[in-house]
């Protein structure tokens, strides 16, 4: 048995060598995201030479990290600051490399919605500037930069959808019970018009997008069923409009994404996504396109396509790299462009593994299991020779969900010797909204049980040590982190949090005001209305803070400071607690982050620390720490000593 070579954190976790690449619309050219002086930055490349790229943009800090093309082939991105998500949305005109700030707004947010292939010169966008709690629509001119407020958001509108006119003819409203409307624009009187009305348990459902002409829009509507399904609501008629069902899903997943004519808003092909990634196509004259597409290996998605729909721009995530590849559909071929990871390519990774894994009351959860390969039994795929420590790792949300495909924690992990178990608990999307449903009010419990019971499936399937098992998540897996030390307190022998909150009374306090649309639906869903007193009772009583003397293992906080969603206090009130109880914790913060460790330095040093504190608890291997702390603003407000023995 050979043990693999101990891959160095900084090839895992510094910046990607590229990402994110798009096509411009006339299919000349590609934009990609990647490191200039190590901050990520927008690059223009011909598409058939990605490496004569010149870098377009000089961002600073935590670096750019979504943009898109308009159609007169320019970049859109946004930027914030520090972490803050406070977006500004910034126009790149890709000859001149002239940038301009087209919301040089403070404590403003933006968000760009798609240009129009009609309107090359124009572009709509969502911002708060008037108002922090809501978001009004504006029309931009991106010749001019010009502002021109076109919706003021009046009614507490979530979201807006709009056509290739540019003007909006969709807008969601979230409801006192939970449930929300879809709203249509009389284009006569102006008025809005309720459309749509899905209750709460429906409330997964939403507007896809519209056809080009704004006569038909695709909806993801779970109404009389489980999964969310393709329905066309054809508006094409004055008077009435019309349902029709277009596609549902062959198995007990949720239609998850939908491409479309880039030009026509005709509809192409639907993924479906249980364990794995699947296309379905709706247009026969694609099916040749994705039959060759169903040769790749991995997850696969159109991430990006040609005007004219010529060249597609594919995104492949396998247990071990991203790749992205120019897919032609006039020749049926396609070439690759680069890997995310170009380091990692020398080394050995390892396999992930869909399991499906029963709860205590039955429900199936979809998991991803990452083991050293070197360790699996020959005759037990995806198990090991013999048990090991086992990290669990917890996603955020909860109404998200873990994938198949590249993950990094899942390879540092497991090349430090651990196994590494992902699950999709209820309340996770993608399963259908009676999974999603099972989670309302049970933060701490059924939610919790679930991250148990796959434990024990983990220990008696002869994986994981039970004496031997962390668990590790950010976000709502970092609550579950304080959750899972402070009300089953023997299941794990340590935990990580980053960015979890500890008390759901100030989580709902302290929640940026623009997700006031939305306030009703975290309250159905996590339980207990913070402004009455049984509401705080009942989110006290789940609350890790309430029960922190009930911690006996070793727990590592991470936090960053401008963190907008989980505010620093949530780490700085357990840490206290913690101590004033003389219960042993780990706190360290980074005054330049947010809700997320984005800046390379600052991700090296959090997860030296990680995994030194894993090795310690767990026994796995661990790289020194050497310079892993250069140009981090990590700052050890607690349990220094013992985290840097």
């Amino acid at each position: 048995m050979t043990i693999p070579t101990l891959i160095p954190r900084k090839v895992i976790f510094d910046n990607p060598t590229r990402l994110e690449p798009r096509i411009s619309p006339d299919g000349q050219r590609i934009a990609f995201i990647a490191p200039k002086d190590d901050v990520l930055n927008i690059w223009i490349a011909p598409i058939e030479d990605p490496t004569d790229a010149i870098c377009i943009t000089n961002a600073t800090g935590s670096g750019i990290r979504q943009y898109l093309w308009t159609y007169n082939n320019q970049i859109v991105y946004g930027q914030d600051k520090d972490g803050d998500e406070d977006w500004q949305t910034h126009l790149v005109d890709i000859e001149s490399v002239e940038d301009r700030n087209l919301t040089p707004f403070d404590g403003t947010t933006t968000f760009p919605l798609s240009p129009s292939p009609a309107l090359p010169n124009e572009m709509v966008i969502m911002m708060n500037k008037r108002d922090p709690t809501v978001f009004d629509l504006y029309h931009v001119d991106l010749t001019t930069a010009e502002l021109k407020l076109i919706e003021e958001n009046t009614e507490n509108y979530a979201q807006w959808h709009c056509a290739d006119d540019l003007n909006a003819h969709f807008a969601t409203q979230e409801q006192p019970d939970g449930g929300k409307i879809l709203l249509r624009k009389d284009k006569t009187t102006g008025k809005w018009n309720p459309c749509v009305n899905w209750d709460f348990s429906d409330s997964v459902s939403d507007l896809h997008s519209l056809s080009s002409d704004g006569t038909k829009a695709y909806l993801l509507d779970c109404r009389g069923r489980n999964n969310l399904a393709l329905v066309e609501l054809d508006l094409s008629s004055k008077d009435t409009a019309t349902f029709r069902l277009l596609a549902e899903s062959p198995n007990t997943a949720d239609i998850l994404d939908l491409v479309k004519d880039p030009k026509t808003g005709s509809l192409i092909a639907f993924s479906t996504e249980y364990a794995t990634t699947k296309w379905h196509v709706l247009d026969a004259t694609y099916r040749s396109d994705f039959e060759y597409l169903e040769k790749f290996e991995g997850a696969i998605n159109i991430s990006s396509q040609s005007l004219d729909n010529t060249k597609w721009i594919i995104t492949q995530s396998t247990a071990s790299n991203v790749h992205y590849h120019v897919y032609n559909r006039e020749t049926t071929s396609s070439t690759l462009l680069f890997h995310s990871y170009d380091e990692l390519l020398q080394y050995t990774l390892n396999n992930m593994h869909p399991v499906v894994i029963k709860s205590r009351d039955g429900q199936n959860l979809v998991s991803y299991l990452t083991i050293p390969d070197h360790l699996e039994d020959a005759e037990r795929p995806s198990r090991p020779t013999r048990p090991i420590p086992l990290v669990l790792r917890v996603h955020g949300g909860p109404w998200f969900r873990d994938s198949f495909g590249f993950s990094p924690d899942h390879q540092w992990l497991s090349n430090r010797g651990y196994a590494v178990l992902s699950v999709n608990f209820r309340s996770s999307t993608g399963f259908g909204k009676e999974f999603v449903d099972l989670g309302n009010k049970q933060w701490g419990k059924d939610m919790q049980n679930d991250l148990t019971d796959a434990v024990e499936w983990a220990i008696s399937e002869g994986i994981a040590i039970r004496e031997k098992v962390a668990i590790h998540g950010a976000s709502y897996g970092g609550y579950a982190t304080l959750a899972g030390l402070t009300f089953t307190p023997d299941v794990y022998c340590c935990g990580v949090d980053i960015a979890g909150p500890s008390n759901l009374v100030t989580l709902h306090q302290t929640m940026p005001p623009y997700w006031s649309a939305m306030a009703h639906m975290m309250i159905l869903r996590i339980g207990g209305d913070p402004e009455t007193e049984e509401g705080r009772k009942f989110l006290l009583e789940r609350s890790p803070l309430t029960h922190v003397e009930n911690i006996k293992k070793p727990l590592l906080i991470g936090h960053g400071a401008n963190d907008p969603r989980v505010k620093q206090a949530e780490a700085d009130q357990i840490v206290k607690a913690m101590v004033a109880s003389k219960i042993p914790v780990g706190y360290v913060l980074y005054s330049d982050e947010g809700h997320r460790f984005f800046r390379p330095p600052n991700k090296i040093s959090f997860t030296a620390i990680t995994e030194k504190f894993l090795a310690k608890h767990l026994g796995g291997r661990c790289e020194p720490y050497g310079d892993d702390f250069e140009g981090s603003t990590a700052e050890i407000l607690q349990g220094k000593e013992d985290l840097l023995e």
